[in-house]
C-alpha cells in the first residue's frame, strides 16, 4: 500500500495521520506557548520556547508531503516528527515547573492523540518516551546539571507516570477494541463480497447451498453446516425435488434428496439459536445430521424456494472458546444465506426456464430442439449411441373418431409408459406428432433391441381410453454412423419397415438403411 493509497484493511493511511497529528501538534504548540505566558517564574524566555514550538511547527509542516513517498517513508516522518513532540513537550515540562506544572496534562493529552490518530501500539511507546524524557531531566536536575541540585521527588514523579500510562493504555485498550472490530468488520466485508460473486457465477442450486455450507464452517467457524433447499413451482408451492447439502466436521460433503413422503424442512421466521434441532420442524434433518447441538438455524425464502442454514456448534471446538455465538457471526450468516437464497432462486428459475424452452408442452418429455442437441452430443461422446423412433399406430383413426382431446390423453399416457421403460438413462422426446424419439447412451445393438420391445408392450399395456399400439425402429452407432442424420435415417427406415410389415413390432435397422449410396462409419 502507499501512504497516500486506500488502506486494503480499510485503517486510516499513514499519511493522513501524519496530517491530522499535524494538526494536533499545532494545537499542543499553541497551548504550550500560551502557558509560559500564564505561568511565572519559567527557566525558559517566552520568545526561546515561541522560537523552538514554532520553529519545530514549520519543519514539519513538510512531513504531509514527505509522507506521500512511500509507506517506508512515512512511517520514519511519522516515528521522527512524534520523538521531536516528545522532545519539545519534556523540554517545555521541565522549564515551566515540572512536576507541578501544567505541562504534564498536555503531555497526557499528546499521549491520548497519538493513541488515537496513530494507532494503540504507537501511543505505548510514545508514553515510554515520555516517561524515559521525564526521567532524564530529573535526572538531569538532581545531578546539577540544569540548575541547582533537586533530587528526584518520587511520590509525585510515580502519581505521573501512572497518569500517563493509566489513560494511554486505557485509550490503547479502546482503540484496540474498535480497531480489531473495524478489521473484523472489513474482513466480513471483503468475504461475503467473494461470496456473493461465487454464488453469483453458479447455475446449480445444489452447487450454491454447497458454497454457503462450506462458508459456515470455514468462515463462520461451524462444525457440521446444512443447507436444505425446497423448490417452488410456479404457482408458489412446494413442489418435488427437495434436496439438502451437508458438510460433515471432516469437510465431506454430501447431497441428499428429500424422500417421498416426508415433510420438507422448515426454517423458523427468523434466525434461531437453539441447543438442538426440533424434530417436529426437522424429522428428516435429524436423521441426516443426527445429535446435532448447539445449532444456527438461518431460514431463507423466496418466490422460487425456501430453505435454511443448519451451523452447528458443539460445546467444545478447538476453534471456539466460548458457548456464546458473536452476533457478528450471525449477521454474517443471515447475510451469506440472503445473497445464497437469491442465487438459489434464480438457479432453480433459470433452470425452469431452460427446461420449459426444451419441453414438449402436451407430454412433458423432451421436444425436438432438445433431441437434436443431446443427439449430436452424445455422438460426440460416448461410444456406444442407439436412437428408437416409435410410431403409435393408426393414430389418425383416433384424433377422428374420439376427438382430439382424447387424443392428447392418448400422448400423454404412452409418453408416460416410453419414459417409464427408458429411466433415467434415456432421453424421450415428442419426435412429431404421434412419433416418439428414444436416445440409449452406452447400449448395444441387442439391449437397444430389448428395451425397444419393452416400450412395444408397455405402450399397448398403458391406460389410455383408446388401446394403441407402436411400431418402432432401432438404429445404433456402432456398426451405424456417427452422423446424426445417416442414424436417424437408419431408424427411419426400420421404423418404415415395421409399419410395412404389420406394425406392432420392433425392428433393428439393416447395413444398407439410410442414404443409398453412403456407407456408415465404424
Amino acid at each position: 500500500m502507499s501512504a497516500h493509497g486506500k488502506s486494503p484493511t480499510g485503517l486510516i493511511p499513514v499519511a493522513d495521520r501524519i496530517r491530522w497529528l499535524l494538526f494536533c501538534r499545532a494545537g499542543l504548540v499553541a497551548a504550550l506557548i500560551g502557558a509560559r505566558f500564564a505561568a511565572g517564574g519559567a527557566k525558559i524566555t517566552p520568545g526561546a520556547l515561541m522560537a523552538a514550538g514554532l520553529g519545530w511547527l514549520a519543519l514539519t509542516c513538510a512531513s504531509p508531503v514527505l509522507g506521500r513517498l512511500g509507506r517506508t517513508t512515512a512511517r520514519a516522518v511519522l516515528t521522527i516528527s512524534l520523538l521531536g513532540d516528545g522532545v519539545l513537550l519534556a523540554a517545555g515540562w521541565w522549564a515551566l515547573g515540572g512536576l507541578a506544572g501544567p505541562v504534564g496534562h498536555l503531555v497526557v493529552l499528546h499521549g491520548v492523540a497519538v493513541t488515537l490518530l496513530a494507532s494503540f501500539r504507537t501511543g505505548t511507546k510514545i508514553a515510554l518516551w515520555h516517561s524515559v524524557l521525564a526521567l532524564l531531566f530529573l535526572e538531569a536536575t538532581a545531578a546539577g546539571l540544569l540548575g541547582p541540585a533537586v533530587p528526584v521527588p518520587l511520590a509525585p514523579f510515580g502519581g505521573y507516570l501512572a497518569a500517563i500510562w493509566i489513560t494511554v493504555l486505557a485509550t490503547a485498550s479502546f482503540a484496540a477494541m474498535n480497531e480489531r472490530e473495524l478489521r473484523r468488520r472489513r474482513y466480513d466485508s471483503e468475504v461475503l463480497r467473494a461470496f456473493g460473486l461465487a454464488v453469483a457465477s453458479e447455475h446449480d442450486p445444489a452447487r450454491v447451498a454447497a458454497l454457503l455450507a462450506r462458508f459456515a464452517q470455514d468462515e463462520l467457524q461451524a462444525s457440521r453446516c446444512a443447507v436444505a433447499v425446497q423448490p417452488r413451482d410456479g404457482s408458489g408451492s412446494e413442489s418435488g425435488g427437495g434436496f439438502l447439502v451437508m458438510i460433515a466436521a471432516d469437510g465431506t460433503v454430501s447431497v441428499h434428496r428429500r424422500p417421498t413422503g416426508v415433510p420438507a424442512p422448515a426454517g423458523p421466521p427468523a434466525t434461531l439459536l437453539s441447543r438442538r434441532l426440533d424434530p417436529a420442524r426437522h424429522a428428516w434433518l435429524s436423521t441426516v445430521m443426527p445429535d446435532a447441538r448447539n445449532v444456527i438455524e438461518v431460514p431463507f425464502d423466496t418466490e422460487e424456494a425456501s430453505g435454511v442454514l443448519i451451523a452447528e456448534y458443539p460445546k467444545r471446538s478447538p476453534q471456539r472458546s466460548s458457548q456464546r455465538v458473536e452476533r457478528r457471526v450471525v449477521n454474517t450468516a443471515e447475510q451469506a444465506t440472503a445473497h445464497a437464497g437469491v442465487a438459489i432462486g434464480r438457479a432453480i428459475l433459470t433452470d425452469r426456464i431452460r427446461t420449459a424452452a426444451e419441453t414438449d408442452g402436451l407430454t412433458g418429455v423432451a421436444n425436438r430442439r432438445r433431441f437434436d442437441s443431446v443427439l449430436e452430443a452424445e455422438l460426440r461422446r460416448a461410444t456406444q449411441v442407439a436412437v428408437l423412433l416409435i410410431d403409435l399406430d393408426h393414430f389418425k383413426n383416433v384424433n377422428d373418431e374420439h376427438g382430439h382431446l382424447v387424443g392428447d390423453e392418448v400422448l400423454r399416457q404412452a409418453a408416460h409408459a416410453i419414459q417409464a421403460v427408458s429411466g433415467d438413462d434415456g432421453l424421450v422426446a415428442r419426435y412429431g406428432g404421434e412419433e416418439f424419439a428414444v436416445i440409449l447412451t452406452g447400449v448395444d445393438d441387442t439391449t437397444a433391441l430389448d428395451i425397444a420391445e419393452r416400450i412395444r408392450h408397455a405402450v399397448a399395456a398403458a391406460p389410455t381410453a383408446v388401446p394403441v399400439t407402436a411400431s418402432l425402429g432401432v438404429a445404433g452407432c456402432p456398426p451405424y454412423g456417427r452422423s446424426a442424420a445417416l442414424l436417424l435415417a437408419a431408424a427411419d427406415a426400420a421404423l418404415y419397415e415395421a409399419k410395412r410389415t404389420g406394425r406392432n413390432r420392433a425392428v433393428p435397422a439393416q447395413p444398407d438403411a439410410g442414404q443409398p449410396g453412403i456407407p456408415f462409419a465404424a
